[in-house]
């Protein structure tokens, strides 16, 4: 006989349905629009001027392909990593990377400690700077007193979200680590995007899932 049994096929961490497959997309969607409303309104209202996503993706693509997309494009990319690629990315790491939330919560903290310590060194540390790292390193330490798993492996998503957009793809395409060069306001907006973004996503998922305290 060939197949895959019932019994391998349940304990396969990445097994999906369709059903699966629209909770993640749907929770990705309704993140995405809760951060639309944060980077097109109230991070105008605040800052002047919205966050805009879509310039991240025309920096890479104008680095790594020499070709500048027109702008619908690149928003058109921006709503399919905030409806699939990362619902999707979040999935695949939750599901096969052992105590995740720890290790992504351990790489936005010391990263951002260490580009810290780097200003502090070179005498280019302000106190915006050192504000947000405190409310980085509030929002990752509730994890040790917040008894509802779930809601803290969320905010550990969103967390990492901010820092993937910011802190890995910025570099590589040639704009400053975190924007933090660019006064700290516009990388502020983004971390608490993200972080509603991220955490929206997936909790939306995981309660649709029928989990409750924990993710895994």
């Amino acid at each position: 006989m060939s197949g895959t049994s019932p019994r391998a096929a349940s304990t396969n961490p990445l097994a999906v349905s369709p059903a699966l497959v629209a909770r993640l997309f749907v929770g990705g969607f309704i993140g995405l629009m809760v951060w639309e409303v944060w980077a097109r309104f109230i991070t105008a209202w605040i800052l002047g001027g919205p966050l805009e996503p879509s310039g991240l993706v025309i920096s890479l693509s104008k680095a790594y392909l020499g070709w500048e997309p027109p702008k619908l494009a690149a928003e058109t990319a921006h709503y399919i990593i905030g409806i699939v690629g990362y619902p999707v990315a979040y999935y695949i790491i939750s599901r096969l990377v052992p105590r995740w939330p720890i290790l992504l919560d351990a790489l936005v903290w010391v990263a951002f400690t260490i580009f810290l310590a780097m200003k502090l060194a070179g005498g280019g540390l302000t106190t915006a700077t050192v504000v947000f790292w405190l409310v980085v390193t509030a929002v990752t330490a509730t994890r040790f007193f917040n008894s509802n798993t779930l809601v803290a492996d969320c905010l550990s998503w969103g967390s990492f979200t901010w820092f993937n957009a910011l802190g890995i793809m910025a570099p590589l395409a040639g704009l400053p680590f975190l924007l933090m060069d660019w006064g700290g306001g516009l990388s502020f907006m983004s971390y608490v995007g993200h972080v509603l973004y991220g955490f929206i996503a997936a909790y939306v998922f995981e309660r649709w899932q029928g989990r409750g305290s924990s993710v895994g």
